[in-house]
């Protein structure tokens, strides 16, 4: 007899570390339960399946039965052995979804970001439009100050430049950029940890580093 779940769904950010660790966990489920099938949404690009399944929280991961329709979900990190039990639970109707998720609502969401004017750093405040009701603010206004191109202000990051991963230790923050490497010197790269610093000292981060890398740019 199959498993009732027959997909399971991770929605999470594409920079955001514990939803590539829920990859991980999803791989083992799949070696586990080659009948089912893995999927995973990106929300920031993929906003109308999330809104669609209303997502609220990053990372969640849903068991969907043959017709699409959801399950159960579980936010956040689950440990592999933690799905299995889900999903034999599921299969034995011993588990339901009970509580009902309103509609994801838009909201226009306010960030600072730092660039440099006149060899100074200066403070900007952007608004960003969320078309989810998933919120990730450390990893948005990442983005955000990497996409800034506002007249008389210099962004040190390249116009090229994309958010791989972040992972976040307490107060230090480890981030990976995408961008051609020759289009990055000494000063350059000093000015762009600067300006990330000050852009996520927001969030209680005191010191990030910042790798470097041509691998996944486009």
């Amino acid at each position: 007899m199959g498993s009732r779940v027959q997909k399971m769904m991770l929605f999470t950010l594409s920079a955001c570390p514990m939803g590539r660790s829920m990859g991980t966990v999803l791989s083992e489920i799949q070696n586990r339960y080659p009948q089912i099938k893995i999927e995973t949404i990106y929300v920031e690009i993929m906003t109308d399946i999330t809104n669609y399944y209303r997502i609220k929280k990053n990372p969640t991961t849903l068991f969907l039965d043959q017709e699409a329709n959801e399950l159960y979900r579980m936010e956040g990190f689950v440990e592999t052995g933690e799905m299995v039990e889900m999903i034999e639970k599921l299969h034995h109707n011993v588990l339901q979804l009970t509580e009902k998720f309103e509609s994801n609502q838009e909201t226009i969401e306010t960030y600072t970001i730092y660039l440099y004017k006149n060899k100074e750093i200066m403070p900007l405040e952007i608004h960003y439009h969320n078309k989810t009701s998933v919120k990730a603010p450390r990893i948005t206004v990442i983005s955000l100050l990497l996409d800034a191109q506002i007249n008389g202000y210099e962004n040190p990051f390249p116009l090229s430049s994309k958010l791989g991963y972040v992972n976040f230790d307490q107060h230090h923050g480890d981030a990976m950029i995408y961008v051609d490497a020759d289009q990055v010197d000494p000063a350059t790269r000093n000015k762009m940890k600067c300006a990330l610093t000050k852009t996520l000292s927001h969030f209680g981060i005191k010191d990030v580093e910042i790798t470097i890398s041509n691998h996944g740019h486009q």
